[in-house]
């Protein structure tokens, strides 16, 4: 089956589900953690943990990021940041302005 058959239909939320969010976020904060460039400007984070930078560069788009997700029947569907992020950004703005570093 094709990408473009199955991500036809139903496939779910048009928007990053919680753990979606969690999943990316980590990684790209692990990242940060190990030396990576941020991909925006940090004065825009609450903070300078590299899970408030993570958010941010979320929230603004600018991660490279193709979210599968995989149908009942095997089939997978790859789909871009790009495609989820607007239905998102509610969710992640609220994680950006309650995001306390422990």
């Amino acid at each position: 089956m094709s990408n473009s058959d199955a991500c036809s239909g139903i496939l779910g939320y048009k928007k990053l589900t919680r753990f979606e969010i969690a999943a990316i976020v980590g990684a790209r904060a692990l990242q940060l953690t190990l030396g990576a460039p941020p991909l925006v400007d940090v004065s825009k984070a609450p903070s300078l943990d590299p899970v408030a930078v993570a958010l941010v560069e979320l929230y603004e788009g600018v991660l490279p990021i193709t979210v599968r997700r995989m149908r009942p029947d095997g089939a997978s569907c790859d789909l871009a940041l790009s495609e989820l992020l607007p239905g998102s950004r509610g969710d992640i703005e609220r994680l950006i302005r309650s995001w306390r570093p422990r």
